[in-house]
């Protein structure tokens, strides 16, 4: 009787140690969150896991943590639980919890649970590992709402040896983000808590585990396609189950940058096992482009190798969006092989978005044995915006063009129409699928989806009077989707010639003192001789700079319509010109600006770079008229110019306005001790028969040499704002994108080159020591700069000054700002739950009075006896939360009384300056019940 009690006791201890090892359950799972209503901070969270069936244990419960300092218990705290079949021993289980967070931030979402299933090979004890997954988003009322994406193909697809493995999350955002896939197993691999991964991941595609690829080769590998999403493992060597963990990341364009705003962490297993099927195939048809509107019909074929039945499934935004969706038929129902569905898309202008749809289609056999297989392949389909169609466009008065078009046939869901324009016709016709604007026209105006024309007046100067101005429509769709539409077709008009039209400013003699330039104009050919009969006067004006707002000075009154200028500083200045057309002493009219032309040589490894600016009101990019490039090294101080010789031709529409000359034209290379003079002449054109063309002007002439090494002065650097403390007062807390506005005046004292080709500003965060980095690049004619997209207010600056050899002064002044650091708390608040002033918390309301700056807070309260009731430190709390968020319990979680209690904090903030960076406080705080 002994012996058989005996028996029974080793067999009851091994039944349970069995239950035991098999009683564990998780397999895969992820977190996503669904803002419920854009009025309020209260997300729907969903936690997904896939269970081992096989096993006993119910899903549940977890600990999900909401990333701001409060936890739940799922299956006691849970709003909706849904637990499904999908076979292969595999159930899906849905809890779906409701979160509202107190503001604005970025919060981490986290799910843990014991325990994971067992034998797990790529990680070590698996049974005694908890699973935990989480999920990213962004609360900022400047970006627009922010959802997850999400994920609507299972992880559930087992595979076989020697088989290239596939799956893809089938993920698309309800937001229109862009989603990128990051998959890489040094930083993203299964976790068992934050921050804190298994033990012992080994990669699938390690030699312990894959010997060969699909076909035979070596290098076997596990990868995923950042764009697609298909997480390939070429091939598995060894039968057994393995995990591995993802991301799906999801990117917004704010102020015209992508930005990381979301992910969402996928940890999924892989099942392997040994099999002679083979895997089915899927034909896809091509990609697709169309405009919306279009309806498309698509069959798409699949087939398999044995002949098993097939299943052909579709997934991805298409399915999933709710204003029109796609359908296939069948739908999830095997058939034999091989095997069709139809798929249909009735497309609408709220589908048009920048990023193409990608339609996942997943088969799957059907095998009389061993594992079902699959494959899983990604169609794209893009939608653009139809093109608007223009109706008209008049010239008005001052010169002004106004341009009407339709109304917009997706003007519902578009958000702007762009005016773009150039000089002259550009007559293309748009690529398939070619959206936006070709380069080469510049944005002149931009109207909401309301308005059906625009007044071009050329920000009030006028068109200039003689040119061709042609025009095109895009239209634009607001983010997060974005998109635009095919452009419009062109429309023209020329410019009446009723004022005079300047033709030439040419460079004559080049000097610092007794330069030369040569000015010419027309008469008003178009005027209305009989509201202005004549004669007419000239009175000639010049400024100096690009955008003649500078020194401007009377320069003659004529009748003539030529005058040559002198006195000038031609060889270091840019002058500007402007004809105010005179009948009887009074002012009828201007001409448009017209600037010189401005050579810039740049030493280039021992050759010479020229670039030549202007700003001029006729076009001097023709493909006809080449620009012509002149060079003359024996004597530089000659102005003949026979002494110079032409080098080169070029055209401004293929090769800009810039020439290197690296001695290729005569195949003589430059010689370092030699200084080589240039000037150029462009050559343009306005439409207009009566005048010659081209029209040609002479910049000044410049001169460099490939060894030049004399040095520019450093410029004087200035700090102009904003101030930190008024910029931020009208800001979220935990904004984070500052800029910063300096201004410089350069040194042309002469002590040192003068001959400027650029200025370089550089930038250090963390003070004046250590490494300073290229922040901008700035022309020699600009003296002032905004630095934007910050993510923090303090930071020093010097500038630099580059000549035309490249050689680069010594740095500047340095200037240095910092943070405005603030923390300020109440002194009362009611924790009586009715979810107003709940917490004793860090003022995030009103604006100017937030966080700012905080690195740290740590804090003890305690009762008017000395006891203490609350400790809290933001370093060692899982989110660094500088928010506090104290309830009003005492440290057992029992509710305090209403009364007054004491506080003591200590503040770390994040500053240059050492007495900024740590603050003390004291305070009462008084518990109103």
């Amino acid at each position: 009787m002994q012996l058989r009690i005996s028996y029974l006791f080793v067999f009851l201890s091994i039944l349970f140690g069995s239950y035991q090892a098999h009683a564990t359950h998780i397999r895969a799972g992820e977190i996503t969150a669904e803002r419920v209503n854009p009025q309020t901070l209260t997300y729907r969270i969903t936690v997904v896991g896939y269970t081992d069936t096989r096993s006993n244990v119910i899903f549940g419960p977890g600990d999900i943590n909401f990333g701001d300092g409060r936890e739940a218990r799922l299956n006691t705290e849970s709003d909706f639980v849904l637990v499904e079949s999908l076979g292969n021993q595999i159930e899906k289980n849905t809890f779906v919890v409701t979160h509202t967070y107190q503001g604005p931030g970025q919060y981490v979402i986290r799910f843990r649970e014991f325990n994971r299933n067992d034998r797990t090979l790529n990680m070590d004890n698996s049974v005694d590992t908890p699973f935990y997954v989480e999920t990213m988003i962004t609360i900022d009322p400047f970006i627009g709402i922010n959802n997850s994406p999400i994920l609507t193909i299972p992880p559930v697809d087992n595979g076989g040896v020697n088989i290239r493995y596939i799956h893809n999350p089938g993920a698309y955002d309800p937001d229109g983000d862009s989603l990128a896939y990051f998959f890489d197993e040094i930083t993203v691999k299964p976790k068992q808590g934050f921050q804190r991964f298994v033990n012992n991941y080994r990669s699938p595609a390690s030699p312990e585990f894959s010997f060969n690829r699909e076909d035979g080769s070596g290098n076997p590998f596990i990868s995923m396609d950042p764009i697609t999403g298909d997480l390939i493992w070429d091939a598995p060597g060894l039968a057994g189950q393995y995990n591995v963990a993802f991301q799906i990341q999801e990117w917004r364009k704010i102020a015209g940058e992508y930005q990381l705003i979301g992910y969402v962490v996928r940890d999924m297993q892989i099942i392997i096992e040994n099999t002679n099927n083979q895997r089915p195939e899927i034909i896809l048809p091509p990609d697709l482009c169309v405009v919306a509107g279009t309806r498309i019909t698509e069959i798409i074929q699949g087939s398999d190798p044995d002949g098993d039945p097939i299943r052909i499934e579709v997934f991805g935004d298409p399915i999933e969006i709710t204003t029109s969706p796609a359908t296939y038929s069948p739908v999830s129902v095997f058939q034999s092989s091989p095997g069709i569905i139809e798929f249909d898309w009735q497309t609408v202008c709220s589908h048009v978005r920048a990023r193409e749809y990608q339609v996942r289609v997943r088969i799957t056999d059907q095998p009389r044995s061993g594992p079902a297989l699959v494959d899983i392949r990604t169609w794209n389909i893009k939608v653009v915006g139809p093109p608007p169609v223009f109706e008209d466009i008049e010239q008005q008065q001052g010169r002004s063009a106004k341009l009407s078009w339709e109304p917009y046939s997706c003007g519902s869901t578009a958000e702007t129409m762009q005016v773009w324009r150039r000089l002259n016709s550009d007559p293309y016709e748009p690529d398939s699928c070619e959206t936006g604007i070709r380069a080469g026209y510049e944005l002149v105006g931009t109207t909401n989806m309301g308005v059906f024309d625009f007044l071009d007046n050329n920000n009030g100067e006028g068109l200039a009077p003689g040119n061709t101005y042609c025009y095109r429509l895009v239209a634009a769709y607001p983010p997060p989707r974005l998109g635009e539409s095919i452009v419009s077709e062109e429309i023209c008009i020329t410019v009446d010639v009723d004022v005079p039209l300047i033709t030439n400013v040419s460079v004559e003699t080049t000097d610092t003192e007794d330069g030369q330039i040569f000015v010419r104009w027309t008469p008003p050919y178009d005027i209305d001789r009989e509201q202005f009969p004549g004669p007419f006067t000239y009175e000639l004006f010049r400024s100096t700079g690009f955008s003649g707002n500078q020194n401007r000075v009377s320069v003659i009154s004529t009748g003539d319509t030529s005058f040559t200028d002198t006195g000038l500083n031609t060889e270091n200045l840019v002058y500007n010109y402007r004809v105010l057309l005179k009948e009887n002493n009074t002012v009828i009219d201007s001409s448009s600006a017209a600037s010189s032309v401005r050579l810039s040589p740049i030493i280039i490894n021992e050759a010479i770079e020229l670039n030549w600016n202007f700003t001029v009101p006729w076009n001097n990019a023709v493909s006809e008229f080449k620009h012509e490039v002149y060079r003359n090294r024996t004597d530089p101080l000659a102005q003949d110019a026979d002494t110079f010789v032409l080098i080169a031709e070029v055209d401004p529409t293929t090769g800009g306005f810039s020439y290197l000359d690296d001695g290729s034209h005569n195949g003589s290379s430059l010689q370092r001790d030699i200084e080589y003079c240039y000037y150029v002449v462009t050559k343009g054109t306005y439409n207009v028969d009566m005048i010659e063309m081209p029209l040609e002007n002479k910049s000044q002439i410049v001169c460099a040499r490939p060894d030049d090494d004399r040095l520019p002065c450093p410029p004087v650097l200035t700090f102009e704002g904003p101030d930190c403390t008024e910029f931020l007062s009208d800001k979220i807390c935990g904004f984070n994108n500052f800029v910063h506005d300096l201004s410089w005046e350069p040194d042309f004292s002469g002590v040192c080159d003068d001959e400027l080709s650029a200025f370089r500003l550089y930038f250090n965060p963390d003070g004046e020591e250590g490494q300073f980095d290229l922040v901008g690049t700035y022309s020699p004619f600009e003296f002032e700069a905004r630095i934007t997209n910050l993510p923090n207010f303090r930071g020093c600056y010097y500038i630099t000054a580059v000549d035309r050899s490249g050689n680069e002064s010594e740095p500047s002044n340095i200037v240095c700002v910092d943070n405005c650091p603030n923390y300020e708390l109440p002194n009362t608040f009611t924790p009586n739950g009715d979810g107003i002033n709940d917490t004793f918390m860090a003022f995030d309301n009103p604006f100017a009075r937030c966080p700012r700056f905080v690195l740290g807070v740590e804090i003890f309260i305690v009762n008017r006896w000395g006891v203490e009731v609350f400790n809290y430190n933001s370093l060692n709390a899982p989110e660094n939360d500088i928010f506090i968020r104290w309830d009003g319990r005492d440290k057992n979680g029992n509710e305090l009384p209403a009364g007054t209690y004491f506080y003591s904090a200590t503040v770390l903030f994040d500053a240059l300056n050492p007495s900024l960076q740590e603050r003390k406080l004291k305070g009462t705080i008084q518990i109103v019940r």
